[in-house]
């Protein structure tokens, strides 16, 4: 029987990451995520405070979990102005 442990590793990413959009926190970490020593690593963003995560963990690299979580070059979401405001 093959068993399978998912390895965790968190990276503090300070002011590389914006804060988080539902609590304020800069408590931001990058996820890295490896079902076994095997397979491959995929990455995620998530708020140690609230627990707030990218929607997926399985961006292949580090920058695009990253960007994700910052909104990309439109910013996040919950920042961006509505059309009609000033």
């Amino acid at each position: 029987m093959e068993q399978r442990r998912n390895m965790q590793k968190l990276t503090m990413l300070g002011d590389v990451a914006k804060e988080c959009p539902f609590c304020g926190s800069k408590k931001i970490y990058l996820v890295e995520n490896k079902a076994d020593a095997k397979s491959a690593t995929y990455y995620g963003v998530t708020c140690v405070d609230c627990l707030a995560r990218t929607e997926s963990c399985f961006f292949e690299r580090p920058w695009e979990a990253i960007n994700a979580w910052n909104g990309g070059d439109e910013g996040r979401y919950c920042d961006r102005k509505h059309h009609d405001e000033q």
